[in-house]
């Protein structure tokens, strides 16, 4: 049973707006100074899994972009969206892909645009993930990452019941998938052993198209449609994209289905959905303030502050975002980023350049 890596790379990053920008979104940036996050993503998966049994989807209008980023995966293993329709369909065109060449084969799916601190831990989790998908084929796993502070900004999982352990690592039934809390909840929630629903998967290909076929029928009927699929990428993703609803994998199947396993995880996670997310993982002064390129500070702290080609200067403030991005700056205090990619969506409905 091999495994299977897919990579979703078709999001626009908007509220990492305005270094985020359509034709570069916040997979192709690199934020650390050594890698975009696509690039290491992938860089933290080839241990586990050879780039031939990888792919990578993302949208028609980057795809260039991310072959050249990725050049020992396949051509014909970045799978090309022609418009975005979120994650279900992403993932189940990747399904059929996958069973297609190998009916029992071993998938599992990671977003492209997450830090991870500790890849060996990261690949451990995986590992045991895999171990735990062997024993349980009828299940779909999630990775539930350990929080470590109240994030309103992410959905949360109630873990239930052991059904399976090994050491330190242990696959629990889920209980519930709770949406987005306030801050009052998320604190609750934490006290409570809730973990934060990361986005990462794992699970057997024939069994996540079973949850389709009973959970989304209409869109697994267009699937099956799209025969041959590795002998016309193109008119088949254009068919099942022309009629796929655009909905999340959470809300089409893992809130539906009734054998959904999580395996918390504690292996340095950050998703990276926001300036005040980026300034936890950028080093900070003993004044609390994150920066990155030139930066000049007095009396200031707290503050998140990306300089690009120009000099920022910051006198007497607090928590604050500074965001010098190409055509546009971003000034806002750093509890409001989460408005960031409301503001970035106005401005390229309004038709400004300077939009995503």
């Amino acid at each position: 049973m091999a495994l299977h890596i897919v990579i979703m790379a078709g999001g626009k990053g908007e509220r990492l707006w305005p270094l985020s920008r359509d034709e570069k979104p916040k997979q192709l940036l690199c934020l650390d100074g050594r890698a975009s996050l696509l690039r290491a993503t992938v860089e933290r998966l080839l241990p586990v899994c050879d780039a031939a049994h990888m792919l990578v989807v993302t949208g028609a209008d980057i795809a260039e972009a991310v072959r050249r980023e990725l050049p020992e995966l396949p051509g014909e293993n970045i799978i090309a969206e022609p418009v975005g329709r979120n994650t279900a369909p992403c993932i189940a065109y990747a399904a059929a892909l996958i069973q297609g060449h190998d009916p029992q084969g071993l998938m599992a799916v990671f977003p492209s645009d997450h830090m991870i601190a500790d890849a060996q831990a990261f690949r451990e989790t995986l590992a045991f993930a895999t171990r735990c998908v062997a024993r349980h084929p009828d299940y779909l796993l999630t990775l539930g990452t350990v929080p470590d502070h109240p994030e309103t900004g992410y959905g949360y999982i109630s873990p239930g019941r052991e059904l399976h352990g090994e050491g330190p690592c242990v696959l629990r039934e889920v209980e519930a998938f709770v949406e987005k809390p306030d801050h009052a909840r998320a604190r609750t929630y934490i006290e409570s052993g809730y973990l934060w629903n990361a986005g990462m998967f794992v699970w057997r290909a024939d069994t996540i198209l079973e949850a389709f076929c009973r959970h989304m029928p209409a869109m697994y009927a267009s699937l099956m449609k799209v025969q041959g699929l590795e002998d016309s990428h193109d008119a088949a993703l254009k068919a099942f994209y022309g009629e796929a609803e655009p909905i999340s994998i959470d809300y089409a199947i893992m809130e539906k289905a009734t054998r959904v396993g999580v395996i918390p995880a504690d292996f340095g996670w950050n998703d990276v959905g926001s300036w005040d997310a980026l300034g936890k993982i950028l080093d900070s002064d003993t004044q609390g303030n994150a920066v990155h390129g030139e930066v000049r500070l007095k009396d200031s702290k707290g503050n998140v502050v990306w300089a690009g080609e120009k000099k920022i200067v910051l006198i007497g403030m607090e928590d604050t975002v500074v965001v010098e991005g190409e055509g546009a700056i971003l000034v806002c205090p750093r509890q409001r980023c989460q408005e960031v990619s409301s503001m970035a969506r106005q401005m390229k409905a309004e038709e400004f350049p300077e939009g995503l």
